[in-house]
């Protein structure tokens, strides 16, 4: 009888330990020290050699100029009016993803659905992953198919623009540090392509060099409604992923589970500038914006299916310009619903429909709006030049100093040519409403980022490959440099 009792107990213990292993909490348990204190996970130096965009070494404040020549005869008396666009490419409709608790979805389906990667099917007996590995090497999951399109908008003059989203991080969980395997051509089973916990860093990189972004969430501490500990987690969160991102900060947070206390401790973290929120929060109506928005929480919603999406988006673009709000859309994890979600806004509102859509993550609008609220315009007109400066402002961890400028009065068909001084990297323009428009992109190394992806073409030449490399060396200004490049990819 006792035998038996210890055999139950043992086997009641075994069941026990693998349930609870599937438990979230469990899963991002990260490691204790001999005190039971959680302790930083091991730096595996695991991307160490994998490109990342130097965000640390990213200039703000920066005053960038440009110098618009017209033909003989063609230039103008009086200094023409200049302004920022409330929203980026001067459209009209402003639409947000943001992905929470780290999913493994947030690569390999919504990260790749947007940049035409392979995609699951997400058939109901089994979803599958994979790693930038497993897409490095071409051991890809059964089933998997293409969009056959890249997802985005266009900046206004025909160029794409890639739709970006925000994934939260947990960076205090050692799931992010998890290896991966890779065995191209082997079919015996698919476990490689289960879901892991979460994303890897290594994804990560790849979806920060692609422009996403990305947010605190929940935090390594059991007492989650403890303001000064929650700070500490913070920090300490950030200091992981500046270490293991190059020198990239996050500043933006998604309130996890409706805990206000987040909200609270966020405004003493300086770092954290901008907020969203699914209660309690602002409604944000770009056109109607005339501050930097710093440290408000921004309101986004949850839907139960991925096409109620669809009726919000259709209902904001019937209003009014002026009163459109945003569309700000929460998710926790994307399958292939999702996918045909970015897929149907790329059609009606993007590049291949109406082209009336920015699609940023919130980081990117804030950073935006917060430029356009707070960058000084100077311009001045010498001979049959209009001399164009804007400063920006000089605010800790921005890393999308770009804007749109509209100068009232001009016509292409009176412009020679249109230059800039070295700070601007990125530079297109043409005819909008009653004059021109013109874009630009001051990341000092912009260069370098698209030169990474010629090279990643040349060493490893795919059709894909070839799509990111074209696709970011026409982000660049027209020069030398970029005409260079584009001879190195076989275009003229």
């Amino acid at each position: 009888m006792r035998q038996i009792i210890y055999t139950k107990a043992i086997l009641i213990t075994i069941v026990c330990g693998l349930l609870s292993s599937c438990l979230k909490k469990d899963l991002y348990s990260g490691k204790k020290n001999e005190e039971g204190k959680k302790v930083s996970p091991p730096d595996n130096g695991g991307n160490s050699k994998r490109y990342s965009y130097p965000f640390g070494e990213e200039k703000t404040g920066q005053e960038a100029e440009f110098i618009i020549e017209f033909h003989s005869g063609q230039g103008i008396i009086n200094t023409p009016t200049v302004s920022i666009p409330p929203l980026k490419y001067n459209k009209s409709l402003l639409f947000m993803l943001t992905q929470d608790d780290c999913k493994h979805s947030a690569f390999s389906m919504t990260w790749a659905a947007i940049n035409g990667k392979p995609i699951d099917r997400s058939d109901i007996k089994r979803k599958y992953y994979f790693d930038i590995e497993h897409l490095e090497a071409d051991d890809l999951p059964p089933n998997s198919y293409l969009l056959g399109k890249t997802l985005g908008s266009t900046d206004g003059f025909g160029n794409e623009v890639r739709f970006h989203f925000t994934t939260t991080l947990a960076p205090e969980w050692d799931f992010m540090e998890a290896p991966t395997v890779v065995k191209k051509n082997f079919t015996e089973n698919f476990f490689r392509f289960y879901m892991k916990s979460g994303l890897r860093w290594n994804n990560v990189v790849e979806l920060v060099n692609d422009g996403n972004a990305i947010a605190f969430h929940d935090l390594n501490t059991a007492d989650i409604n403890n303001v000064d500990s929650l700070i500490k987690h913070f920090d300490r969160a950030q200091q992981i992923t500046n270490r293991r991102l190059n020198g990239r900060n996050m500043k933006f947070l998604a309130e996890p589970n409706g805990n206000k206390s987040y909200l609270q401790a966020a405004l003493g973290f300086p770092a954290i500038q901008t907020i969203t929120a699914q209660n309690g929060a602002d409604k944000l109506i770009p056109y109607q914006v005339n501050s930097p928005l710093q440290q408000k929480t921004l309101a986004r919603v949850f839907v139960n299916h991925a096409a109620e999406v669809e009726k919000l988006v259709n209902d904001e673009a019937a209003k009014d310009v002026a009163h459109r709000e945003a569309v700000h859309i929460g998710v926790h994890e994307t399958d292939h619903d999702w996918a045909q979600l970015l897929l149907w806004l790329n059609n009606k509102y993007g590049k291949e429909g109406k082209d009336i859509l920015w699609f940023p993550s919130q980081e990117e609008y804030y950073e935006y709006n917060y430029n356009r609220q707070n960058s000084i315009i100077s311009t001045r007109v010498e001979g049959d030049k209009l001399i164009v400066k804007v400063k920006f402002p000089n605010q800790s961890d921005f890393y999308y100093p770009a804007l749109t400028l509209n100068i009232d009065g001009l016509n292409t068909s009176s412009i020679k040519s249109i230059s800039s001084n070295e700070t601007v990297t990125g530079l297109t323009y043409g005819n909008f409403d009653k004059g021109i428009s013109v874009n630009i992109d001051c990341r000092r190394f912009l260069l370098q980022h698209a030169t990474h992806y010629v090279n990643r073409y040349l060493s490893q030449k795919s059709a894909a490959n070839l799509l990111d490399a074209k696709y970011h060396v026409n982000t660049l200004k027209d020069s030398q440099e970029k005409k260079k490049l584009l001879n190195s990819l076989g275009i003229d």
